[in-house]
This record gives C-alpha cells, structure tokens and sequence, in this order.
C-alpha cells in the first residue's frame, strides 16, 4: 500500500464531522506526524494491517500532544512505544501515563454507532487499562476528534455483549465525551480506586533470572555440578572433564559431540581432534557470539560447560531440588541461560532423575503470565531427563510446573 503525503485527498466514506463531534474536542495533527505513521505502516504486509497502523500511529501521537497541553506525559519514549504497541492493530494499550493504563483505540469512521473492542483488551490482566479512550481520525481535517473514554470499573457486573468475532460491544452513547473529565481523574484519582485484573503471576517469588549472570541466586538454586554430582554422566552433561583422566564414556559422548558440529559445519574445516582443550575452548566461545542457529548455540555451550564451565560467554546453569516436593520423588529441575547478541535471552529447562530414570508420564510444562500453557513434555519410559528450550526478552514472565499424578510443583521466573 502506498500511503500518499497528508496534503492529498484521502479516500472517507464521511470526511464530514457530525454536529456532535463539533462539541467534541480536536487535536490538530503535525506534518510530522504523517511523516512517521506512513514510515511505520510499512511494516506490515497487508492494506488493511497497513492503514490500521497508520490512524493508530496518528491517534497515538494526536494523545501524546493533549496530555502534553495538561502537563501530562506517557512514561515512555512515543517512537519506542510505536515500534512494539502500535502494531497490536487492534488498539494500543496498556499505554502508561502517570499511575494509570490507558487503551488507546483510533477509528477513520465510527459506522452503525458502536464501538468493538477486542475481548483481551477487557479481560486480559497485560492489556486491561483503567480508561479506555476512542479518537477519531479525520484525515481531510488532519485533526484527531476525542469521541469519548469509560474506565474500566463502569463494566463491572455490566452484561457486555459479545460479537460472533469475539469482541465486546459498546455503544458510543455509553462514552464519557468530555476530554477535561478524563484529564481530571488522570491527575487527582487514585489509581486503586479502579481495580483490574490481577495478573496470575504477581503475588508470586520471582527468580530473576538476568541477576544469574550476576552471580545473585536465591538459596535453593545450585550449582549443577553439585546437585548432581552423584548421578552417573549423561549426554551431553557431566562431571567437568580432565582430557588425560577421563574415562572411555565420557570420550565418547565428547567425541560425539565434536562430530556433530562438525558435521553441521559449525567448526569450519578444522578436526576437532587435533585441537587442543584450549583451542577448542576458544572455536566454541566464537561459535557462541557469532552463529545465529539456536541449536548449534546450545551445543557449542553444552560443550563448552563439559571443558570450562566457569568461561564468561557460556552463561549459566542453575539446578533445584524437588524431591520434597514432588512426593518424594527424586528429580531435579535445572534452568540455563544464555545471553544473545540481540539482548534476548535463551532458556533451557530440563528435568533430571537424581536417581535412575525419570518416572513415566512426569510433565513438565511451561506457562505464560497468564497461566495459559506454552508448553508440555511428558517423560517416556527410561527418559534421562526431559527439556525444553525457548527465547525471551527481558522482563518476560513466566512460571514452570514439574508435575507427577496429582503433585505439582511450580517455579516462577522473570527474564
């Protein structure tokens, strides 16, 4: 879709302003403005995608210059803002200003009267806002009409009907559209005084799992190597290795792990066998900060944690006992990250019998913040251990459930 400059006709079905949104309160919309809605917009691949962008990119900015005229500001940079919300397409939110979230919804024309908001946008504790504001965008006035706001708690034990996509409808007429009320109770109400809903997550102890590579653990998280030093050697980890002492198992299982990477190109030309521990230490520690395959990354650190698990680039690995937990069942959860030159994080979590094999039909199971599942892997018969890797930015939260017939056991962790 090419998006023409502001000062070209615009195709409106109404590119009139009703007589009731000539009471309404406008904001004038900057040259600059356009300029940047059009750049953003072409991040996306469809019209549709494309043009909703461009009126929440113009709302968004349109908000920014009220609330600056009140003495009121977003708490983040709006560009930064723009590159992750706006692109939500179906409003912006949570948007913080002050103590307060704002939903921030942007429509060209407004049709039979009502206004539909994605169901999450109400229900979901990440994007449930305490106001919820509609702007109109009149391009060929290249104004933005403030049509009216209701906060969150005017829904309560309101039967909001649903729509056969889903979403909630509301009738414009149920809008406060006095733009100085929203204003007021942005600077004078207490934030609590409109209760939304609680994340699943908050009330809980969160690892935090960034201060790992700051050497700040809480107490229960060990090292691997200690938690599981009584347990024979599996693939691919085990005790640290002494290339002259160690025993024909371990020369195997290291054996095959050179040979896989080799194979996957990974270590370029060179035979694994004639480098020395030192060396090889140093292909694994440039193959870490300069592949971009997810699985060779963790191979390469695997590795590395087997001939110098104390290297600064391997990241880290940290091992919890469950067993009193768990029924008394022997296993153990361990939890490695490594860091990412994208600053995004790579987690590994595996399950590890302290004792023999893991029991059959032993889950481990990974949920989002809002206790909705990521993922399952249920242990088979004579399982070594169960896993699951994954990527996430920091400040992501989630929580981890080791689970055995009717016991569970769940960990909580911030990026």
């Amino acid at each position: 879709m090419n998006l023409r400059p502001y000062s070209e006709s615009y195709p409106v079905q109404n590119p009139r302003i009703s007589y009731r949104e000539l009471q309404l309160e406008t904001i004038d919309l900057e040259p600059e403005f356009f300029e940047k809605a059009t750049l953003l917009s072409r991040h996306s691949n469809t019209e549709a995608e494309q043009w909703q962008i461009y009126l929440n990119t113009l709302a968004l900015f349109a908000l920014e210059k009220w609330l600056s005229d009140r003495q009121l500001t977003l708490s983040s940079q709006t560009y930064s803002l723009l590159r992750t919300q706006v692109l939500n397409l179906e409003a912006v939110s949570p948007l913080n200003v002050e103590q307060f979230k704002l939903c921030l919804i942007a429509r060209e024309n407004l049709g039979n009267q009502t206004l539909e908001i994605p169901e999450k946008m109400i229900d979901s504790p990440e994007f449930a806002a305490h106001f919820y504001l509609l702007m109109r965008v009149v391009l060929e006035e290249q104004q933005a009409v403030f049509i009216g706001f209701f906060r969150y708690d005017q829904l309560d034990g309101r039967n909001l009907k649903q729509t056969d996509t889903g979403n909630y409808e509301l009738s414009l007429s149920e809008l406060n559209p006095e733009a100085s009320h929203l204003g007021l109770n942005l600077k004078y109400l207490d934030s609590t005084a409109i209760q939304l809903p609680k994340n699943e997550l908050a009330q809980q102890s969160f690892e935090r799992l960034t201060q790992w590579l700051e050497n700040i653990y809480a107490a229960d998280w060990q090292p691997v190597e200690q938690l599981l030093a009584n347990r024979p050697p599996l693939v691919p980890f085990c005790s640290p290795i002494n290339f002259r002492t160690r025993n024909l198992s371990s020369q195997k299982t290291i054996e095959k792990s050179l040979k896989t990477l080799q194979m996957s190109g990974a270590l370029g030309h060179q035979n694994p066998g004639d480098l020395s521990q030192a060396e090889l230490s140093d292909v694994l520690v440039e193959l870490l900060q300069t592949t971009n395959n997810e699985e060779t990354r963790w191979q390469a650190a695997e590795f590395l944690w087997e001939i110098n698990p104390n290297h600064p680039a391997v990241g880290v690995r940290r091992a919890i006992d469950l067993g009193m937990q768990l029924s008394g069942v022997p296993v153990a959860l361990m939890v490695a990250i490594l860091p990412k030159p994208d600053q995004r994080i790579a987690i590994l979590l595996r399950v590890y019998p302290l004792q023999g094999f893991l029991p059959t039909n032993l889950k481990l199971i990974g949920l989002d913040e809002l206790g909705q599942s990521l993922f399952e892997v249920r242990a088979r018969e004579q399982d070594d251990y169960i896993q699951f890797k994954f990527t996430a930015d920091p400040g992501d939260q989630f929580s981890v459930q080791v689970m055995l017939n009717d016991a569970t056991v769940t960990e909580y962790f911030i990026v």
